[in-house]
């Protein structure tokens, strides 16, 4: 009987010693947090969120650095011109009023106004670790749909310490897959090696396999910025296809006596329906 009550007592503390590691291991394995994104409010630009590194702690509360990537809904005959320069972009906004010379004497008169997003400031997200997905990084680079079936393989191996694979598929927005296991009980080990040596391309790749944290948005706090290097050009008419007046836009805008600059990227959207536009940190 003592005996048996020693084996239940290392078992329980080789099963909380788990729970530890993978606890830490959540705290540190932050670009799976993948909350769902919060539904478009009205009259509000779509926004997907992304939390990055760990940033501070307060207690037991994780803080992240949030980034943002913000779907502007661009009206008809309108263009959205990015500039190296903040203020070549400040000094289009105060002129206000730019005429446009095309081909044969033609012209046409915009009006350059600021972009305006709505982007989070604050979100909540109550999260935990999925007991049958990990996040596979550190990918080699080649075909998605063979990597793909590559990890499959390899993590349905129990000589690899893999199980049954249900789903196996590539995150959105950065190069990691999420393998899904049919059995709660593969997960644990799978993570507490981390390195994994992968059979691709007839080599050997080293993966990182990390817990997958499930969240879910709770409250989300926004506030409106202004593009500091985009402004928005309104009123173009549908004179010319939407290449050749991107162009005529581009060139116009790049003269400095025009009152312009160095021009990194122009969206031209022609009259009639709607189009998005993606923003990021990098690119406001």
């Amino acid at each position: 009987m003592l005996r048996k009550i020693q084996e239940v007592r290392a078992a329980l503390s080789e099963e909380d010693a788990l729970q530890e590691r993978l606890k830490q291991l959540a705290q540190v394995s932050l670009p799976q947090l993948r909350p769902p994104s919060p539904r478009t409010m009205s009259r509000l630009p779509e926004r997907g969120v992304y939390l990055g590194e760990l940033v501070s702690r307060s207690g037991d509360t994780p803080v992240f650095d949030m980034k943002s990537r913000i779907v502007y809904p661009m009206e008809g005959g309108t263009a959205l011109m990015t500039f190296e320069n903040e203020a070549v972009a400040q000094h289009v906004l105060r002129m206000k009023q730019h005429t446009v010379h095309l081909d044969k004497g033609y012209r046409i008169r915009v009006e350059a106004q600021p972009v305006q997003l709505v982007v989070p400031k604050q979100v909540e997200v109550d999260s935990v670790v999925s007991p049958r997905c990990v996040l596979v990084s550190d990918l080699p680079q080649m075909d998605p749909e063979s990597l793909l079936d590559k990890l499959g393989f390899h993590f349905s191996r129990k000589v690899n310490g893999g199980g049954e694979v249900h789903s196996c598929q590539m995150m959105e927005d950065m190069w990691a897959a999420v393998v899904t296991f049919t059995e709660d009980d593969v997960v644990g080990p799978l993570v507490l090696k981390q390195l994994h040596p992968v059979r691709v391309q007839n080599s050997t790749h080293q993966v990182r396999v990390s817990p997958f944290i499930c969240g879910q948005m709770g409250g989300l706090q926004v506030e409106t910025q202004v593009c500091s290097r985009t402004v928005l050009l309104t009123g173009i008419p549908d004179v010319l296809d939407l290449e050749s007046l991107q162009d005529y836009l581009t060139v116009h805008f790049q003269k400095e006596s025009n009152g312009g600059g160095e021009v990194l990227q122009c969206a031209y959207h022609p009259p009639g329906g709607r189009t998005l536009a993606v923003f990021s940190d990098q690119s406001r």
